[in-house]
């Protein structure tokens, strides 16, 4: 049997090396353009649906924060009315402007209406700060009381023409929705559609 030696080896592995052909040696590849575009489209595609799945979970969180607030607006006209002989409180109504179908006017109402409504719950038995204690300042700053979108929360005592009433004429709050137009039925809610 024939020995060699460690040097040896290390020859007869070089020169292996310089003979078998370029080609059959594994290379180190690199990227194409095209698949550094294909990743890039990718990724874009990835973080689209990413932005689209975070504003439908923060539309979803406003509309339900929305809705429960909605929801204590209503044990809380209960408990007012308890407190005082079934009346309800004395807010400005919406019915009230020129133009009862106009979105700015129809706004400033609204605005008008909810800061009655805040006072009169407030002077009428306080009971409105242990309830709405833990809503953020952008909902609650002890003058008006507004929905996760930023639009006054309106108390509907009696008819509107253009909002409507609950079906058995008892009174209701609406919030103006996304859009913050109390016209546009479609993304509005109301507290009565909770039951």
């Amino acid at each position: 049997m024939h020995r060699f030696s460690p040097h040896s080896r290390l020859f007869v592995a070089s020169s292996l090396r310089r003979c078998v052909a370029p080609s059959l040696l594994p290379r180190r590849r690199a990227f194409t353009l095209i698949e550094v575009l294909v990743t890039i489209a990718a990724l874009i595609i990835i973080m689209g649906l990413a932005v689209s799945l975070a504003r439908e979970v923060r539309r979803r969180s406003a509309d339900g924060v929305t809705r429960e607030l909605l929801t204590e607006l209503e044990t809380t006209i209960r408990r007012y009315q308890q407190q005082h002989a079934g009346t309800l409180p004395a807010v400005a109504p919406l019915i009230s402007t020129p133009e009862p179908g106009d979105p700015a006017t129809l706004g400033r109402a609204a605005r008008r209406n909810n800061e009655d409504f805040v006072l009169a719950i407030r002077t009428g038995g306080g009971f409105i700060d242990e309830l709405f204690a833990q809503l953020p300042r952008s909902m609650y700053d002890d003058q008006t009381l507004r929905d996760a979108w930023g639009s006054p929360i309106v108390f509907m005592p009696s008819m509107h023409p253009a909002i409507g009433m609950a079906d058995d004429n008892r009174p209701f709050f609406v919030s103006a929705g996304p859009d913050g137009n109390y016209l546009t039925r479609d993304d509005n809610l109301y507290s009565y559609e909770g039951r």
